[in-house]
C-alpha cells in the first residue's frame, strides 16, 4: 500500500512539473513573438489600409495573405442580408498581386511580384518584412491593364500587366508550353493601336526575351493535337464489356466488338443497337455546348416549319430523342462478316453499343386479364398471346396494338395478318373509357352548335 501511495505521490509530482514546463514553454513562445513584433503599414487598393502588426519573422506573401483573410471573414460576417454578403464577396474578390512597391523605412523601395515567387518560389519575390515597412498596392484591373495568352500553353489566362513584362513572364504565368502539342515554336502578338481600330501582328520565337505592351495578346501556335481519349462503351452480352479505345472516326464496329471478346451465344443480334447520344459528344467548350444544345437545335429545326400545333408536339417528342438517343442502322447479324457493309461501320467517340440478352419473351398488358410475359412461339397471331394472358377485359377496346421491341414502332395489328411478332414484341391493348349521359350530351350540344350557325349563316346569305 506504500509502494502504491508513493508511486501516485511520484506521478503527481510529475505532471505538475511537466505542465509547468508547458506553460513555460508557451510563455516563453508569446515572449519570442513580442519581441519579433513590428508595424507594417498597407496602402493603395487592398481590402483594408493602414497599420498592422505583423512578425519579422513573416514575409511579404504571408502576411498579406493573413491580413486579407482576417479582413475578408470580418467583414462577410458583418454583413445583415444575403445581397449584401455576395456584394461584399464580389467587391473584395480581387486584389494586384503584381507590382506591389516595397517601401523600407530608409527609404529604399522594391517591386514585388507575389504571383511570379507562387511559381517560382523566388523568394527576392518575396522577402522578409521589417518595422516600418509600408506596402503599396496598384490597382487591379484585368480589362484595361492586361496581357492574354491562349493556344498551346497548360492554362489559358489575363493576367495583371506590369512595366517590364516579357514573353517568358507570359508563357510563365500560363504555366508553360503544353507538352500534348509538338513544334512549339512561335508566338503570335497582336497589339492593338490606341483608338483599337488596327492592329499589328508581330510572330517571335518562344524563346525570344521580347518585350509586352500593355493589351496584348498572344497566341502560342501549334497545330491542334488529335491525340484524344477516343473510346466506345460495349455493354450486353459480349465476353469482355466496358470501354474500348479506339481511333478518331476510322475504327470499324468488327474491330470493337473483337476487342469486347465477341458475342455471348444467348445475344439477341436482332435487337442490338449502336446508340449515338449527342449529349455526350459535347466538345468540351462551354459557350460551342450551349449554342448547339437540344433547346437551340430544336429552335433551329422549327424556323422554317410548317406544322399544325398537333404536329409540332408529336416533332418536339421525336426531335428530343434524335437528340438524345440517336441508333445508327447497322445489323449486327453480320458485323463479324467482313464482307459486309455492317462490319466497315465507323463508330465515333462516346458511342453506345448494347448488345440484349435473347428475350424469347411477348409481353401483354393493358386490358387483358392477366398481364405479363408469355413465351414466343413462333408463327402464332396476336389472339393466341391474348388468349394466354387471359382473354379481354371487359373495358377493352376493338383495337390492339403490336409495339416493336427495338424500334418501339407501333402497328394496329386488329383486323389484319400484315405483321410479324418476334420476341420481345410488346402487345397492348387500350381501355375503351366509359362515358356517362352528360358526356354525350354535352358533345350533341355543341354539335347542334354548330349545325345551328352554319344554318344562321346559309340563311342570311340567301336573303
Amino acid at each position: 500500500m506504500k509502494k502504491i501511495s508513493f508511486l501516485l505521490l511520484v506521478l503527481l509530482i510529475g505532471s505538475e512539473v511537466i505542465a509547468q514546463e508547458n506553460n513555460g514553454n508557451s510563455q516563453k513562445l508569446m515572449n519570442m513573438i513580442s519581441l519579433n513584433a513590428i508595424s507594417v503599414t498597407i496602402g493603395g487598393e487592398f481590402i483594408v489600409n493602414g497599420s498592422f502588426p505583423a512578425s519579422s519573422t513573416e514575409r511579404v506573401d504571408q502576411f498579406v495573405t493573413r491580413l486579407f483573410n482576417s479582413s475578408r471573414a470580418a467583414l462577410l460576417t458583418a454583413a445583415k442580408d444575403a445581397s449584401t454578403f455576395t456584394k461584399i464577396q464580389k467587391d473584395i474578390a480581387d486584389y494586384a498581386i503584381r507590382g506591389i512597391k516595397l517601401i523600407h523605412s530608409d527609404g529604399s523601395q522594391l517591386i514585388i511580384d507575389l504571383q511570379k515567387f507562387r511559381l517560382t518560389a523566388d523568394f527576392k519575390q518575396n522577402p522578409y518584412l521589417k518595422n516600418g515597412d509600408v506596402l503599396i498596392f496598384p490597382a487591379y484591373d484585368t480589362k484595361r491593364n492586361f496581357i492574354s495568352v491562349e493556344g498551346a500553353v497548360n492554362k489559358p489566362l489575363n493576367f495583371q500587366f506590369v512595366e517590364g513584362d516579357k514573353l517568358a513572364d507570359a508563357i510563365l504565368f500560363a504555366r508553360g508550353i503544353n507538352n500534348a502539342y509538338q513544334n512549339v515554336t512561335t508566338a503570335e502578338i497582336t497589339r492593338l493601336s490606341y483608338n483599337g481600330k488596327s492592329e499589328k501582328i508581330i510572330n517571335v520565337n518562344v524563346n525570344d526575351d521580347f518585350p509586352l505592351k500593355v493589351g496584348d495578346r498572344i497566341r502560342i501556335l501549334a497545330d491542334d493535337t488529335q491525340r484524344k481519349d477516343y473510346r466506345v462503351l460495349v455493354l450486353g452480352e459480349v465476353f469482355k464489356p466496358g470501354y474500348i479505345y479506339i481511333s478518331k472516326n476510322n475504327t470499324m464496329i468488327q474491330e470493337v466488338i473483337k476487342q469486347a471478346g465477341g458475342f455471348r451465344p444467348d445475344a439477341d443480334l436482332n435487337r442490338a443497337e449502336v446508340i449515338r447520344n449527342s449529349s455526350q459528344l459535347k466538345s468540351g467548350n462551354n459557350i460551342v455546348d450551349k449554342i448547339f444544345d437540344q433547346r437551340s437545335d430544336f429552335l433551329l429545326m422549327q424556323r422554317m416549319a410548317e406544322l399544325a400545333i398537333e404536329d409540332s408536339i408529336t416533332f418536339l417528342s421525336d426531335n428530343a430523342i434524335r437528340f438524345t438517343r440517336s441508333s445508327a442502322a447497322v445489323d449486327f447479324t453480320k458485323v463479324l462478316d467482313s464482307t459486309s457493309q455492317s462490319s466497315k461501320f465507323i463508330v465515333r467517340n462516346r458511342d453506345i453499343i448494347y448488345i440484349p440478352q435473347k428475350n424469347n419473351q411477348i409481353y401483354v398488358y393493358g386490358q387483358v386479364m392477366s398481364p405479363g410475359y408469355i413465351e414466343f412461339n413462333k408463327g402464332s397471331d396476336y389472339s393466341y398471346y391474348l388468349a394466354k394472358a387471359g382473354g379481354l377485359g371487359k373495358t377493352a377496346k376493338n383495337d390492339v396494338y403490336l409495339i416493336k421491341g427495338k424500334t418501339r414502332a407501333w402497328i394496329n395489328v386488329s383486323g389484319t395478318d400484315d405483321y410479324t411478332i418476334e420476341p420481345g414484341d410488346y402487345i397492348w391493348v387500350p381501355k375503351d373509357i366509359p362515358r356517362d349521359f352528360d358526356y354525350y350530351l354535352t358533345r350533341t350540344a355543341r354539335v347542334a352548335g354548330v349545325i345551328g350557325a352554319v344554318a344562321t349563316l346559309v340563311l342570311l346569305f340567301k336573303r
